[in-house]
């Protein structure tokens, strides 16, 4: 008879409580991973009035956090594949949560500069890890859906901490919006209990206990005589390194997937970043721009979600080239002075298909990644992408020194779009790759869907 390996048997498992306690757990971090980045684009007008801040340096005050997410994704993310997902993403949140509250009590851009850095840098190590968990303890047949209902949360805690601002900053001002991501601190004990641990990693640790009871809480009623519970030789344990994501079809692949992310991330950070100055600059108060950008993330939500059921059933290359065609004409036709219900529709639009590919784009990292260096691919991906996010508000705070025409903006914002899809569409699956070179190691075979 033949047996399969404990990680087949997860992927194999239904739909149960199991995966919705892990969905939830990790939806909750995402979920302030949104907060706490948008939040600074919708306190931005206020911090510039009251530090009289230039466009420039309001830029790289946004990007702190962005430069401490590339410095965590790169060496937090990684240590993951050697110590495990688990404690760096409970640690990395108990951190990143502190450091975010503790930003309200900033007295000057200096400081504020580093508490946004240091949340940046746990929020880049974990990041990365739970889209890696949740692909792969996540049933096969429902593992893009659940991967980006997870992401899709990024953009609901966009919305919440925008409409906190509209509520919250005319009566208290900046500081409590930024005490209200203490709140995730509330969780971390439920997070402690629940979170579980990756299955291949702990077969690569030789913690065969601990990969049984996963099991069980995965599969209840698995019969762990058809599993084959071998422990990999050490030689196969090896750490992973950078060079691996280049090797077996994917010298091309990786640095494309790279360059991808960043694409969709300068689009993402700087439209949350700058949307309501540069409505402001259009003529629209600072009221009505923070509906707008509640409006952008609405859309990113929806985008997200439909990324997911339909990355299932056409795979993520296809949806990742359609959501990006569809995101550069939504900006063009921004910068053309539509109509009010217009404008409302297409920045909808243009949230569904920039912020929310953000989501699409993590699972296509993540498809793209054998298990064994899965959590380092993702990490380069995010930490590598990060130039783009950490170029968003930085271009547009300089777009906004030129004080060029608002159409002039949304059309530069759109350029990164056509690069994105570009560098989808040089993306080849390791598995073709392997055939065109008869090169492929079969365990490390790992196929993108086209």
């Amino acid at each position: 008879m033949t047996q399969s390996t404990p990680s087949s048997a997860m992927a194999g498992a239904p739909l149960n409580k199991f995966h919705l306690t892990l969905l939830a757990c990790c939806s909750f971090i995402m979920f302030f991973d949104g907060y706490d980045l948008i939040v600074y684009g919708s306190v931005l007008p206020t911090l510039m009035n009251e530090w009289s801040l230039s466009p420039d340096q309001a830029g790289w005050l946004g990007s702190a956090a962005l430069i401490g997410m590339m410095c965590g994704a790169v060496f937090l993310g990684s240590l993951a594949d050697r110590v495990g997902r688990r404690p760096i993403i409970l640690h990395g949140t108990l951190l990143f949560s502190l450091a975010a509250a503790a930003t309200a009590l900033a007295p000057n851009p200096d400081i504020f500069w580093a508490l946004r850095f240091i949340t940046g840098v746990f929020l880049g190590g974990v990041i990365p890890n739970i889209v890696s968990l949740m692909n792969e303890l996540a049933p096969a047949s429902k593992r893009h859906t659940l991967t980006t209902v997870m992401l899709s949360m990024y953009s609901v805690g966009s919305i919440i901490a925008t409409l906190i601002a509209l509520w919250v900053l005319p009566l208290l001002g900046w500081q409590p919006i930024f005490f209200i991501s203490g709140v995730s601190l509330l969780l971390l004990p439920v997070l402690y209990r629940q979170m579980p641990e990756s299955m291949a990693f702990l077969m690569s640790q030789g913690r065969v206990t601990d990969a049984r009871r996963l099991l069980t809480r995965a599969l209840p009623a698995a019969d762990h005589a058809l599993i084959d519970w071998t422990v990999p030789p050490a030689t196969q344990r090896a750490s992973v390194s950078v060079a691996q994501l280049f090797r077996s079809g994917r010298a091309l692949g990786t640095p494309m997937v790279w360059i991808a992310f960043g694409m969709c991330m300068l689009m993402v950070y700087g439209l949350n970043t700058w949307l309501p100055k540069i409505m402001i600059a259009s003529g629209f108060d600072l009221g009505s721009s923070l509906q707008f950008l509640v409006v952008l993330n609405v859309g990113a939500t929806a985008g997200a979600l439909a990324g997911g059921w339909l990355g299932d059933r056409f795979g993520n290359k296809k949806v990742l080239v359609a959501f990006f065609a569809l995101a550069v004409l939504s900006l063009v036709f921004l910068g053309m002075h539509p109509a009010p219900v217009l404008l409302n529709a297409l920045l909808f639009l243009a949230g569904a298909t920039t912020v929310g590919t953000l989501a699409v784009v993590h699972a296509f990292g993540a498809d793209f990644y054998p298990t064994g260096i899965r959590s380092t691919g993702v990490s380069w991906c995010s930490a590598i992408g990060r130039f783009g996010a950490i170029a968003g508000p930085i271009l547009g705070g300089s777009l906004l020194a030129l004080k060029l025409p608002p159409e002039q903006n949304f059309l530069i914002f759109a350029v990164p779009g056509v690069v994105a899809i570009v560098a989808v569409l040089l993306v080849i699956s390791p598995k073709t790759a392997s055939r065109a070179k008869t090169m492929q190691m079969p365990e490390d075979t790992v196929a993108v869907k086209n």
